[in-house]
């Protein structure tokens, strides 16, 4: 079949703009195979190349629904298997969130093929990447956002990742974009027996590689003080008794023998919600924890519902015991599953499907003070919140240390959990800071500011991960600088794009 073919209107392309989503998903954990992220994207700008703009917004939602068909398909696993929703609901909901989640794809090629109609390099080059990244920054905020599966998470172990400390994981997926951009202009030429173009702009693609490679050895942060060692709690609580009210005494005995033989260690840490009931019913345990604490000199910290000075709702928080205790209170609450939008309306239809959600509020009015130990400031996250970058900026400025718990079992045994170590792995690497990322059945890891897995429990079991970590000091230039570079940059893009556009057009009439 002639390439031709495949990149008009029709059918065969559209399956194949299906297929590539899917195939990008690859690129992401746990398989981590990151040439796809770039070969992928290539394609997708072939497909879109001829189309009008209503056939590309179709083509690049059928990639849409590709990717997160088979990157968030866990979304299921949540809601049916421990939502104990009906399968019916459960598909709604989850196809529901893929379809509307496809729609930035799907705009992406609308926007392209509507403001550049012309197959010009400057959109290739400028127009493509530049409104690819600005789609994915609105997503991490849009509806309170979905920061999953943004392409840079595809490179934390490519050179490209060297990019991050820059201007975070948006400058990664702006350099892999372009990247596709040489790739796709490359084949082009070669296949026009253009063959030194051809080789040139490979050679300009390698040199990005080798940019990446060179900054990645730059040591952004230094180490304050001496390493500290940790334990890590990964309990391994059932999540379909979890919250049951004959399972809380066994827990809670479960977590206190697996940390008796750590209390040596300067921090234990246990997951989000280790402890299954609200804090004030578990004054007499703290209390008893605190005094274990105190005894041995160290500091404890855990998951634990929290409630609210009203007295009528919970906060979903972190609570640190030790000399400096503290409190962390989630800003960024899980739709439908930590809250429920649109209360009037989806409260009741939840209500008459039974299906059980948690009621937290979010602590956004709320200043953020970091957890101590000693002179280690810690700058603690609950669960998703690792995976939005301009959060986890603005909450760790003057940090020694970053941490993150999570009850991952929603996801069941699915790729949930890798994904959501590689957004912590671009985190630690973006702020040169290492990360305690602490889960209830893994994965339970220590990552340093490098963003590699220094050591890491095996999943699905029950383990206590013991290792010392280095604090870190200093800042990246993604913590000095902050978004606006890398906004100024997709706006700067862009106009030159349009620029080009419009003269091009003048040309022609």
């Amino acid at each position: 079949m002639k390439l031709e073919k495949l990149l008009k209107a029709g059918k065969t392309g559209d399956c194949l703009a299906l297929v590539a989503g899917a195939l990008l998903t690859l690129a992401f954990a746990p398989l981590r195979l990151y040439p796809l992220a770039i070969l992928m994207p290539a394609l997708l700008y072939g497909l879109w190349r001829t189309l009008t703009p209503a056939q590309a917004f179709r083509r690049g939602w059928l990639f849409g629904m590709g990717l997160f068909g088979a990157g968030v398909y866990w979304v299921f696993i949540s809601i049916y298997t421990y939502g104990n929703a009906p399968i019916y609901v459960a598909l709604f909901f989850t196809v529901g969130l893929i379809a509307i989640l496809s729609i930035f794809p799907g705009l992406n090629g609308y926007f392209l093929t509507r403001f550049f109609r012309n197959d010009t390099d400057e959109r290739l080059f400028y127009a493509f990447p530049a409104i690819w990244v600005a789609l994915e920054w609105v997503r991490s905020f849009i509806f309170t956002g979905f920061p999953w599966l943004f392409l840079g998470y595809t490179q934390i172990t490519s050179p490209l990742k060297g990019y991050a400390p820059l201007f975070s994981v948006y400058c990664v997926s702006l350099v892999t974009l372009i990247c596709s951009g040489l790739l796709y202009k490359s084949f082009i030429f070669i296949k026009q027996k253009h063959y030194r173009k051809g080789s040139i702009l490979l050679l300009i693609l390698v040199s990005f590689f080798l940019g990446g490679r060179a900054l990645s050895l730059v040591s952004w942060t230094h180490p304050f003080g001496q390493p500290i060692q940790v334990s890590l709690v990964q309990g391994n609580i059932s999540q379909e008794t979890k919250w049951s009210a004959e399972m809380v005494q066994p827990t809670l005995d479960k977590y206190r023998a697996l940390s008796a033989p750590h209390w040596d260690s300067k921090i234990v840490v246990w997951p989000e919600a280790a402890i299954p009931l609200p804090e004030q019913y578990a004054e007499g345990f703290l209390n008893l924890i605190n005094d274990q604490v105190k005894a041995h000199q160290t500091n404890f910290i855990t998951g634990i519902p929290v409630r609210t000075s009203s007295g009528d709702s919970y906060y979903n928080a972190v609570v640190l015991l030790g000399a400096k205790n503290g409190y962390y209170l989630k800003h960024r609450l899980v739709p439908f599953g930590e809250y429920v939008p649109f209360r009037g309306i989806v409260h009741k239809l939840l209500d008459v499907l039974n299906l059980p959600m948690s009621d937290f509020i979010p602590a956004s009015n709320k200043p953020v003070v970091p957890l101590q130990v000693d002179n280690i400031k810690i700058a603690a996250f609950i669960c998703y919140e690792i995976a939005y970058p301009e959060l986890v900026l603005s909450q760790s400025s003057n940090t020694n240390l970053l941490l993150t718990v999570s009850n991952d079992a929603w996801f069941g045994h699915s790729i949930a959990q890798a994904q959501h170590l590689e957004m912590a792995q671009m985190r630690a690497f973006e702020l040169g800071r290492p990360i305690l990322f602490v889960s209830n059945n893994g994965i339970t890891a220590i990552i340093n500011a490098k963003g590699k897995i220094q050591s890491a429990a095996p999943p699905y079991e029950t383990y206590v991960l013991t290792d010392k970590v280095q604090p870190m000091a200093g800042r990246t230039t993604w913590q000095r600088v902050g978004m606006d570079p890398i906004l100024y940059m997709l706006t700067t893009m862009i106009l030159i794009a349009v620029r080009i556009e419009r003269r091009a057009r003048k040309k022609t009439n």
